[in-house]
């Protein structure tokens, strides 16, 4: 029975795309190729997929033990052995079920500021066609309504709240077992992040990795053809997604999202949002022992 040895758990739209397309290259790792399988937080769950989104979920969800160890049937020689899904972070129930499975796994997360966090995601989901606000202060407004408590998907909220989530893994796992970057060390050190990684991995560090490309970029795709297909095709993508490999995913990806215009975050959002994760954010760094005081300054994004 092979299961996984590392998991990358999050957040959302800080980078674990890149992080993903890297391990799936290097000889040493194997990494399930499908992502956000979500298994440790919809097994034994009585999920209700709902929302925009739904049909892209149902297609790659995992919820049986036996069918997320099949997952990991192609592993040979490979020394670390993993999966990514980027919900694991924030579902309350998902530590104390990754520690009675596989209590020795290795949990990687990369974080980004939460409010930034949020736009991109809602950026990103109004380029895949799934939110249906073209607002953003509209679709925060919408959620803390309660409109979308039983949305799957565009949620942008609680995803933010890192200290609250992390500390429960804390409670449960061993401080050497986890590796919690920024995206910032992504953006200005990719090399040495990644070389960190390799060591926690404990595979080859020296193995050069390719990140001249860009992975899930957010933003709304400018030629208006490419955007009318991309946008009208959610059924169709999540349909093959399953059956098609991962590097033509990736060609057919990166020729859609070629050109994007990136949408301003409203300033004054973007104070209040920050305000808004003030006292998660201080909760961090002192969980983390990380200066994260460029976070809390509401115009300082990046």
């Amino acid at each position: 029975m092979t299961l996984p040895n590392f998991l990358i758990i999050g957040a959302s739209k800080s980078g674990t795309t890149t992080l993903h397309n890297v391990f799936l290259n290097h000889p040493e790792i194997y990494i399930c190729p499908t992502k956000e399988v979500g298994f440790f937080w919809a097994y034994q769950e009585n999920i209700q997929i709902q929302g925009p989104g739904a049909e892209r979920l149902k297609n790659v969800l995992i919820t049986d033990l036996n069918q997320y160890q099949q997952l990991f049937d192609k592993v040979s020689t490979e020394k670390a052995i993993g999966e990514a899904s980027v919900r694991y972070i924030s579902h309350p129930n998902v530590p104390e079920r990754i520690h009675s499975i596989i209590p020795h796994v290795k949990l990687i997360a990369s974080l980004r500021q939460p409010a930034d966090r949020a736009f991109s995601a809602f950026t990103m989901n109004r380029r895949d066609g799934l939110e249906p606000c073209s607002d953003f202060q509209e679709a925060l407004e919408q959620e803390r309504s309660g409109m979308r408590d039983h949305w799957i998907s565009c949620r942008y909220l609680n995803r933010g709240f890192y200290y609250a989530s992390l500390k429960q893994f804390f409670e449960l796992f061993d401080r050497q077992k986890f590796h919690i970057s920024l995206m910032e060390d992504l953006i200005d050190n990719p090399m040495g992040l990644l070389i960190s990684l390799f060591r926690f991995l404990e595979v080859d560090e020296s193995f050069a990795s390719n990140l001249s490309h860009r992975h899930n970029p957010s933003g709304i795709i400018r030629n208006p053809l490419k955007r009318f297909m991309w946008t009208n095709s959610n059924r169709l993508r999540a349909a093959v997604r399953p059956i098609l490999e991962p590097r033509f995913r990736h060609l057919a990806t990166e020729w859609f999202m070629h050109d994007l215009e990136k949408p301003q975050f409203p300033l004054q959002l973007r104070v209040e949002l920050t305000e808004y994760y003030r006292k998660d954010i201080e909760q961090l760094q002192d969980l983390l022992q990380r200066d994260l005081s460029h976070w809390l300054e509401g115009n300082a994004t990046r």
